[in-house]
């Protein structure tokens, strides 16, 4: 699975604290989770599951993060297809979150209990694409 550059990081940090942050992500699953040796369901019966359930266990708890920052799920849905664009990803699901400032979405991702709990995020995901979109149209309090 994909993680961000460097050059990635640098850019979300460089960019205007409080101005709201609008995330697409598109997930693919994994057949079966991989859990990495340094996660506690490494060879264990827990971590014989498949994508799917992996990350579910990450939506359970990453949810009241999202919420603890002031974000919300937009919308979580299933893909259809892709209409345009490599047909050799098979997306999952698209989500769209709102966060009402960008120092809360990058505050969240440094939390060292939200790291953990993204350990099943990373089993679960085969793919993942997180676009950043300019929040505006998802601030309901403009």
């Amino acid at each position: 699975m994909a993680e961000p550059t460097e050059h990635q990081i640098q850019t979300l940090m460089s960019l205007p604290a409080d101005a709201p942050l609008g995330v697409l992500n598109l997930f693919q699953f994994r057949g079966t989770a991989r859990y990495a040796p340094e996660d506690p369901e490494f060879g264990t019966l827990e971590a014989e599951v498949s994508g799917a359930t992996a990350f579910e266990r990450y939506g359970e708890v990453a949810g009241t993060f999202i919420a603890r920052c002031g974000g919300r799920v937009v919308f979580s849905t299933a893909v259809a297809q892709v209409m345009i664009g490599d047909e050799q990803i098979e997306w999952d699901i698209a989500a769209l979150m709102f966060f009402p400032r960008r120092a809360d979405f990058s505050n969240m991702l440094a939390d060292p209990e939200f790291a953990a709990v993204s350990r099943h995020r990373k089993a679960a995901l085969a793919n993942h694409y997180m676009l950043h979109l300019a929040g505006d149209p998802f601030d309901l309090k403009k």
